[in-house]
């Protein structure tokens, strides 16, 4: 976190403390002041989150706190506290809230990434890895005969940090697609296929599609922005179809109610997951 002082300096919270470092405190500076909050209240910041919209435009945070109140069923109240540099202190009131809500991730608004994070205490805000965020994301193309839980393991951690697998469809095995559960690197384009070599020396290739994607370049490929936004497009070269390397097929469809219904799957299984209590249960 950066702060701003009246010669319009930025200094950073290392440089602070450098400073600090060298100070010879006066006596009146040296009088601490002791918190009287008791100990339930003191340790309220153990079920807080902090989340940050991952997109160039500047959205109403207002608004948004409220569509995520009336999304997120949360059985006690949740406040949210705007931070400097986008970052919001999330404030949920019980573990049982911020586990549900952070293992649904990723969470959208107007179509942009809210990418959250466990509150840690005493962590720079700056320090929060929001470029990694979790996406459930389908691998079509593959031949049903090399379907297994380690290829699902393998293609995971290929493409970022494995989370969960959705092993089995309604009648109990992979069939259209490997469904599985990712925490990518959003600062990196996304991921569009995997390839495979076979025994036979040929090569393999599947095509990834991501659920809940939010607005991404069709140009670069990158989380945050959109095409006409993008700063690696060549100006004065008008964008259409031969030379964008994305589009709207890397986005699963979007579907109704019953349709979701007959694609879900039979079992979820939890492959590593860092925001985990004993009445957790990742939600597909």
């Amino acid at each position: 976190m950066e702060e701003r002082f009246d010669n319009d300096k930025i200094i950073s919270t290392d440089e602070i403390n450098e400073l600090l470092g060298k100070l010879k405190f006066l006596e009146e500076e040296s009088i601490q002041i002791m918190s009287t909050k008791g100990g339930k209240n003191n340790q309220r910041f153990e079920s807080w989150a902090v989340g940050k919209i991952m997109a160039m435009e500047h959205l109403n945070r207002e608004v948004m706190y409220k569509v995520f109140r009336s999304l997120w069923y949360t059985k006690e109240e949740v406040h949210f506290v705007a931070l400097k540099e986008g970052a919001v202190i999330v404030k949920f009131s019980c573990l049982e809230d911020r586990s549900q809500i952070l293992n649904n991730m990723p969470w959208l608004f107007d179509k942009c990434l809210f990418s959250m994070a466990p509150f840690v205490k005493g962590k720079n805000i700056a320090s929060y890895e929001f470029w990694l965020s979790p996406f459930w994301l389908r691998v079509y193309n593959i031949p049903i005969e090399v379907m297994d839980r380690q290829l699902a393991l393998d293609v995971g951690n290929a493409i970022g940090e494995l989370m969960a697998i959705d092993w089995k469809d309604r009648n109990g095995a992979w069939t259209e697609f490997m469904r599985l559960k990712v925490k990518i690197d959003i600062s990196k384009p996304l991921r569009r296929v995997m390839k495979f070599a076979s025994e036979d020396g040929g090569e393999m290739i599947g095509v990834i599609k991501y659920e809940r994607l939010p607005n991404f370049c069709y140009m670069c490929g990158m989380i945050g922005h959109n095409t006409k936004k993008c700063q690696n497009s060549t100006e004065g070269v008008g964008i259409n179809d031969s030379n964008l390397h994305y589009g709207s097929w890397i986005r699963v469809p979007i579907m109704n109610p019953d349709q979701d219904k007959n694609m879900r799957r039979n079992g979820v299984e939890i492959v590593k997951t860092t925001i985990h209590t004993n009445e957790d249960k990742e939600e597909s």
